[in-house]
C-alpha cells in the first residue's frame, strides 16, 4: 500500500499517542457548571494535535488561538507533526500520561480503534453548550463516524464530502458532465489522460473507491455491514473491472497523483487535467476567491449522492488539561468559529451548525456562500451517501494497492 503523508500523520498519532494512555478515562469536569468550567480553564494550555492538517486551516487556528486567550485565558497550541505532537516517545515513562494532546482531530476512520481501547473521554459533546446549534437533520454524520455512532465522545467540527472538480472553460458546461460512475468512466475514456485519480492510500483515494463501489454494487446495501458478511470478490468484481478502465485512461496512465485537495486543485489552475477529485466541497470555491484557480471550475456531484461524513475532534482520557479542552471546543463550535473556519476566504471547512439555528448576520453570510457558483447548493452537501462499514474500506484499499503494483 502507498501511504499519503496524512494517513501515515494519523496512523503515527494514533499509535504513539494513546499506546501508553490510561486504559481508564479521566474524569472530565461537571459541564452542569459552564462557568466553573470556565474558571478552571483559564491559564491553561490545550494542545490540540491536527497531523496532516490543510494548509488553509493555519490562518484560521491563529485566530482561533488568539480569541480563546482573549475571551477565555486559555493557550492553544496546535501540532500537525505527530513527532512533536506524540505524548509518548517511548513505553512506560513517567511522564506518559502529562505529555497527552488535550484534543485530537480525528479525520479519518480511526475512531473505533480507538472507542473500543478506551482511549478517549467519556460522553460530554451533547452537554457542550452550543450542542443545540449542530445540524442532525440535514447532516446525521454528526453523530457517526466510520459508521459507529460517536456516543457523543466525539464533537463534529466540519464536513468532508468526495467531490470532483472541473473546468468548464476546457471540459464543456456542468450539464454535461458525468453524474454517475458509469458516465465518469465514458467521460475518461473519451479525455485520456484528462483525469487524475485520487493517490492511493489518501482518505480521498479511499473515499473514491467507497464511491465507485457504492454506484457498481448490485446490493449497496450490503456496504453498511461489515465485509465479512459478504462474498467480497463478488461484491466488489465489477468494480475492479471499472478502476482498471480508469486507470488506463487516466492522467499518466494512473501512475502519479496528488496527495491534496491542494495539489488536485493546482494540477486542474495548470491545465495538466480538466477533473481531479477532492474532500473539500468548497475548495474550488475558495480557491477561485483566492485568485488561485479561473473563474470557469466548478463541482461536479454524481446525481445518486457522494460519499461524505464529518471530521470531529476528541477530548483524549489522558488529556492534561480537560477543562481547557472543553472551553476550546465550545469555541469552536460556536457560530462566530464555524462562520470564519467555512469563509471561502479562508479554510473554506463547512459548518456542522443549522442555519435556521444561527443569528440573523452569521446565517445570511452562510447563505451566500452558498451561492456561490463554485459551491454545491446546500441542497447538494447535504445529499450525501453514508460511509460504509469500514472493512470495505479497509479491504478497497489493500486490494487496489496489491493490484497497482502489478
Amino acid at each position: 500500500m502507498i501511504p499519503s503523508p496524512r494517513s501515515v500523520l494519523f496512523a503515527g498519532l494514533a499509535a504513539l499517542a494513546f499506546a501508553h494512555a490510561p486504559a481508564r478515562a479521566a474524569p472530565l469536569p461537571d459541564l452542569e457548571d459552564w462557568a466553573g468550567v470556565e474558571r478552571a480553564a483559564r491559564g491553561q494550555t490545550v494542545r490540540l494535535a491536527m497531523p496532516g492538517a490543510p494548509a488553509a486551516a493555519g490562518a484560521y487556528l491563529e485566530w482561533a488561538s488568539g480569541e480563546l486567550g482573549r475571551l477565555y485565558g486559555v493557550t492553544l497550541e496546535v501540532s500537525t507533526d505527530p513527532a512533536g505532537a506524540a505524548p509518548v516517545a517511548a513505553p512506560n515513562t513517567a511522564n506518559a500520561e502529562a505529555a497527552s494532546p488535550d484534543l485530537l482531530w480525528i479525520e479519518g476512520d480511526g475512531f473505533p480503534a480507538l472507542k473500543r481501547a478506551d482511549r478517549l473521554s467519556p460522553p460530554f459533546a451533547d452537554r457542550l453548550p452550543n450542542w443545540p446549534l449542530v445540524d442532525l437533520e440535514s447532516h446525521p454524520s454528526n453523530l457517526t463516524d466510520a459508521g459507529e455512532p460517536t456516543e457523543f465522545r466525539l464533537v463534529p467540527w466540519g464536513l468532508q464530502k468526495l467531490t470532483f472538480f472541473t473546468d468548464t472553460a476546457r471540459a464543456g458546461p456542468s450539464d454535461g458532465l458525468p453524474r454517475t460512475a458509469d458516465a465518469l468512466l465514458a467521460w475518461a475514456e473519451a479525455h485520456r489522460g484528462r483525469f487524475a485519480l485520487p493517490a492511493p492510500g489518501s482518505l480521498a483515494g479511499r473515499r473514491f473507491l467507497e464511491q465507485m463501489l457504492f454506484d457498481t454494487a448490485a446490493e449497496p446495501s450490503v456496504l453498511l455491514a461489515p465485509a465479512e458478511n459478504s462474498d467480497f470478490a463478488e461484491v466488489t468484481a465489477p468494480l475492479w473491472r471499472a478502476m482498471e478502465r480508469l486507470r488506463a485512461a487516466s492522467w499518466h496512465e494512473g501512475r502519479s497523483f496528488a496527495w491534496s485537495d491542494g495539489e488536485a486543485l493546482d494540477l486542474l489552475a495548470k491545465g495538466e487535467v480538466d477533473m481531479v477529485a477532492g474532500l473539500d466541497p468548497l475548495a474550488a470555491a475558495a480557491a477561485i476567491r483566492q485568485g488561485r484557480l479561473p473563474t470557469t471550475v466548478r463541482p461536479v456531484l454524481f446525481d445518486g449522492g457522494m460519499v461524505g461524513g464529518t471530521h470531529f475532534l476528541a477530548i483524549p482520557a489522558a488529556a492534561p488539561s480537560p477543562a481547557g479542552a472543553l472551553v476550546a471546543v465550545n469555541f469552536l463550535l460556536s457560530p462566530e468559529a464555524q462562520r470564519r473556519k467555512a469563509d471561502l476566504a479562508g479554510w473554506a471547512d463547512p459548518s456542522v451548525l443549522a442555519l435556521k439555528a444561527l443569528p440573523q448576520g452569521i446565517a445570511d453570510a452562510m447563505r451566500a456562500d452558498a451561492r456561490d457558483p463554485a459551491a454545491p447548493s446546500a441542497r447538494a452537501l447535504a445529499f450525501t451517501i453514508a460511509e460504509p462499514h469500514p472493512e470495505w474500506g479497509d479491504r478497497l484499499v489493500d486490494e487496489w494497492a496489491r493490484r497497482s503494483v502489478r
